[in-house]
């Protein structure tokens, strides 16, 4: 078993707290709304979908590699659909979108490259727990040669 940890800690300025991410990097988290007011803060939704993207997109990266896929290029945007419910007021994202693109080496089999990356989609744990919630997981992944 890993034990993942984060550090919290109360700032001088209300909602807003200072995160400690594995022990090395430090930002501050706030409400979304306050983030204008705050230069160089996170949102804990802006962290959860990093988490979401990355997890893929790292995973993707080793399975290329163990395939010995040589990798010139990849990024990722991640959209949240976020909406809150206007009778209850409680809020959620209804459907996160996780769009790559790669860019590999002319010849590269296709068919090979999304199956990989169907590997990293499923084999990512922080989508894991996703699985049996609200929330839609889509994956888009667009193929460029080099």
């Amino acid at each position: 078993m890993i034990i993942f940890q984060v550090n919290l800690d109360k700032t001088g300025k209300s909602k807003i707290q200072s995160i400690t991410l594995g022990g090395h990097q430090s930002t501050t988290v706030c409400p979304p709304p306050m983030l204008s007011d705050q230069p160089g803060s996170t949102s804990p939704h802006h962290l959860f979908l990093a988490s979401i993207g990355s997890c893929v997109n790292l995973i993707f990266e080793i399975a290329l590699g163990k395939a010995r896929i040589e990798v010139f290029g990849l990024d990722s945007n991640i959209s949240g659909d976020y909406e809150t419910d206007e009778s209850t007021g409680v809020s959620r994202f209804e459907a996160i979108t996780v769009t790559t693109n790669v860019i590999v080496p002319e010849g590269t089999n296709e068919k090979k490259v999304r199956r990989l990356f169907e590997v990293a989609h499923t084999n990512c744990p922080i989508r894991n727990c996703l699985v049996g919630s609200y929330v839609k997981l889509i994956t888009e992944l667009t193929i460029k040669y080099q």
